[in-house]
C-alpha cells in the first residue's frame, strides 16, 4: 500500500499528464485557450486538483523534498 504522501503524488502526476492531453487535443496557442471555455475549465480544474492535493502533503515530506 502506498503511503497518503506517494498517493497523492500519484494523483498529482496524472492531472499533470491530463493537462498534457488537453494541450495536445486542443494545441498550445494561448488564442486557442483564451477563446475556448472547455479547455479553459479543463486545465483550471486540474491545476485546481494539483492545488488541493499539494496542500494535504504532510510537513515531514515537504521539509524533506
Amino acid at each position: 500500500m502506498l503511503s497518503p504522501d506517494l498517493q497523492r503524488i500519484k494523483h498529482i502526476l496524472d492531472y499533470c499528464n491530463e493537462i498534457e492531453k488537453t494541450i495536445a487535443r486542443y494545441g498550445d496557442s494561448f488564442a486557442i485557450f483564451d477563446t475556448n471555455a472547455d479547455y479553459q475549465r479543463s486545465i483550471s480544474f486540474s491545476i485546481m486538483q494539483i492545488g488541493e492535493l499539494s496542500g494535504g502533503l504532510s510537513e515531514e515530506y515537504r521539509r524533506k523534498t
